[in-house]
């Protein structure tokens, strides 16, 4: 497999405001198109209308219009404009924060409207606070007030109140996430030049390290589990370790997994052995997975800076792992998968299912801050980082000479790169 990039350079061209806003009629109107041929249907405001194609001709479409549509806003608004509006999302978010502690999703109901004063008494707020609250979030589509003083839900804030998953990531990002940010600034001041789990501005603002907050909070612990199957439902993530998952792998797979992507059944030639070092993480993580699926799976708890024990497996995966930790962290993980490595039969693969940064310019401007808003989390939570292809190539060659990069999937917000260690 080889990884190619798959976007031309997007730096910044000389913008026509008129040939932008012809791009997004033209697109537009292919795209409707195209879902009317497939029998796809036509997004609207409408409650079910959450879900949209991961084919990769309307990911295709989206990723222009998107990126159309952002720079025609941007143009028109104005940099003082666009600026105004940055600096305000932290007020924004803080009613959204607001809206996950107090549970607004729920006591919403699921059809039809609620009026203020019977939503405020449900949620134990003021009448006039859970207004101004629940009214800018109204201006992000979150909920809506179609009849003065009667919320409604929206299409956005349906997923909430349906998938306890997706509430979960919410809470997780707004509370343990969202505070510790604001510590960024002075994390970076007190150590400007060392940045791990113990220099981080989650350990600052909590007093302790994530990992460890986790082990003296165990409802958030779950609450974590579910928040990482949720934010793997919110990208078009799913398809991709199916479609380019090395077919010489039969036997037994090993792999250290958050989400529950691995429990799906789509490899019934394989039996799993999922490890973590959290056994709650593996209770929360595992809730939708079938019998048949589950009969094939043994969860194991390992640390994995020690030397991995199982021997000759058919794949080592390491899904959604690396970046949780520093360079000089990461290349102890993957010394240690060394001595299963050697044990198992040439050619098995060392599989890192995990962001791939791109460099600067390669992807429409609104995919690269999605990655790089993930980078910036792993910053803030634990002092780590995403990688680049290269970097990842780096500090494999300083775990062991012999690991050698034999292609991936570079693509998108979950990549696959396989690697071969070379005996």
């Amino acid at each position: 497999m080889e990884a190619k990039p798959v976007y031309e350079n997007t730096q910044l061209k000389p913008p026509n405001m008129l040939n932008i806003a012809k791009d997004i009629l033209r697109d537009t109107e292919r795209l409707v198109q195209y879902l009317s041929q497939n029998s796809l249907h036509v997004p609207t405001y409408d409650l079910n209308s959450t879900d949209r194609p991961d084919t990769e001709e309307y990911l295709s479409f989206q990723a222009r219009l998107v990126a159309n549509l952002e720079d025609l806003q941007y143009l028109v608004q104005g940099p003082k404009k666009a600026m105004r509006i940055m600096l305000c999302l932290g007020e924004d978010l803080a009613a959204l924060q607001v809206a996950f502690q107090l549970n607004f999703f729920d006591h919403v109901p699921s059809s039809g409207a609620i009026s203020v004063a019977e939503l405020a008494l449900k949620v134990g707020l003021d009448e006039d606070r859970l207004c101004r609250f629940i009214r800018i979030l109204a201006t992000h589509r979150i909920f809506t007030e179609q009849v003065p003083g009667y919320f409604s839900h929206t299409p956005s804030s349906i997923l909430f109140h349906n998938d306890e998953d997706l509430k979960c990531t919410g809470q997780y990002i707004l509370d343990e996430m969202f505070k510790a940010a604001t510590e960024s600034a002075s994390c970076v001041q007190a150590t400007p030049h060392q940045s791990d789990s113990i220099h981080s501005p989650f350990a600052i603002r909590h007093q302790v390290p994530l990992f460890k907050y986790y082990e003296q909070n165990p409802h958030h612990a779950k609450r974590f589990a579910k928040a990482m199957a949720g934010w793997t439902k919110c990208a078009v993530i799913s398809p991709e370790l199916c479609l380019f998952m090395p077919t010489n792998v039969q036997t037994q797979w090993i792999g250290t997994l958050i989400s529950k992507e691995g429990f799906r059944g789509e490899f019934p030639q394989l039996s799993f052995v999922v490890q973590d070092l959290l056994p709650q993480m593996r209770v929360e993580s595992n809730g939708d997975a079938s019998t048949s699926v589950m009969d094939r799976v043994a969860f194991m708890q390992h640390d994995f800076f020690e030397p991995q024990p199982l021997k000759d497996v058919a794949a080592v995966l390491l899904r959604q792992v690396t970046h949780n930790w520093t360079d000089q962290e990461v290349v102890g993980i993957f010394k240690a998968l060394v001595p299963t490595m050697e044990s198992s039969k040439p050619g098995t693969p060392l599989l890192i299912n995990d962001t791939v940064m791109p460099e600067p310019g390669r992807i429409p401007m609104h995919m690269e801050r999605e990655l790089r808003a993930i980078d910036m989390l792993m910053f803030v939570c634990l002092g780590a980082k995403q990688r680049t292809q290269l970097e990842f190539e780096e500090l494999l060659r300083k775990a062991d000479q012999r690991f050698v990069v034999h292609g991936g999937h570079v693509q998108g917000s979950l990549s696959l790169i396989e690697v071969h260690l070379e005996i």
